[in-house]
């Protein structure tokens, strides 16, 4: 009898609560767009601040979106106070030799904005960038 209380014991305390979090809806895109005859690369570095955390994320593309993973959200993060992103855009030729740079930033204080980053205006190489976290 003494053998079963311990085993029971040992078994009731080896059993750990864990709480499932509730996910958060986010979407992202970093798109880089090509021009025939170049190629275009970019580099995101984002800055997430919510009420309860700040996350940090570094994204990248080339001739296409971004296979780079994105921060996940919970519900207990809160409230999106400031997101703050910088992308550098490169445009290269079709030997990859570098032809134009250009570097843009830009925030957002609600969770949701849209904006595009040129490396040359006449000749392209353009990016375009998505977040959407819900509030």
């Amino acid at each position: 009898m003494r053998r079963t209380l311990v085993v029971a014991a040992v078994l009731l305390a080896s059993v750990i609560v864990v709480q499932a979090q509730t996910p958060r809806l986010a979407a992202f895109t970093l798109q880089c767009f090509t021009t025939p005859g170049y190629h275009t690369r970019a580099t995101l570095i984002g800055t997430f601040t919510l009420a309860n955390r700040t996350v940090w994320t570094v994204a990248s593309c080339h001739d296409g979106p971004s296979p780079s993973p994105w921060p996940e959200f919970e519900a207990r993060d809160g409230a999106v106070e400031k997101v703050e992103l910088v992308v550098v855009t490169v445009l290269e030729d079709a030997q990859y030799q570098y032809v134009a740079y250009n570097y843009c930033s830009t925030y957002g204080q609600n969770g949701y904005f849209t904006f595009r980053c040129m490396a040359d205006a006449q000749q392209g190489g353009e990016v375009n960038v998505l977040v959407s976290i819900a509030p």
